[in-house]
């Protein structure tokens, strides 16, 4: 009886720990919103333009207002790691100043929005190194209320992406 009890309660963690792990392999949600990071292929010619596309969508049940500006380094930071296992450096680092009213938009549930154009991340990293990469990205804003806005500003990660850079 003692036995059955004892697998009984092991199967239970089991099953508990696959459950977490499915739900963390996807994209943090804070505050109803999401970072969604996207690439236009797995794998790239060295030298070849990486364009990633980077979305927000309110997947809460209320509005929000949120900063579409999408600059990286400011309300995107992007995290690289090399076949090596390295972090690689960002080669741009800028103060984006302050938004203007019009980069904030209103999401409603079930919205999203995307940044007005594809992102070359070769200008902000190197990928000299024939491998696998592996990219994160996360989004945080930190303006609105001096433009009397009640911005989101809590920070989500994107789910990470890998790419193979071919020699």
């Amino acid at each position: 009886m003692k036995a059955k009890c004892l697998w009984n309660n092991i199967a239970f963690c089991l099953i508990l720990s696959c459950v977490l792990f499915c739900l963390s392999a996807y994209a943090e949600t804070k505050g109803g919103v999401e970072l969604i990071m996207s690439l236009d292929k797995q794998e790239y010619k060295k030298g070849e333009t990486i364009a990633a596309e980077f979305k927000l969508k309110n997947t809460g049940k209320q509005q929000v207002y949120i900063n579409k500006r999408f600059f990286i380094p400011g309300e995107i930071s992007l995290s690289v790691i090399a076949p090596s296992g390295d972090s690689l450096p960002c080669k741009v680092s800028y103060e984006p100043g302050l938004p203007k009213t019009d980069y904030f938009a209103l999401l409603l549930p079930g919205e999203e929005i995307a940044a007005e154009r594809k992102i070359s991340i070769n200008y902000y990293f190197d990928f000299n190194e024939p491998g696998v990469y592996k990219i994160a990205a996360s989004y945080q804003n930190k303006y609105g209320s001096e433009l009397g806005i009640d911005a989101f500003k809590d920070k989500v990660a994107s789910k990470p992406v890998t790419i193979k850079i071919m020699q």
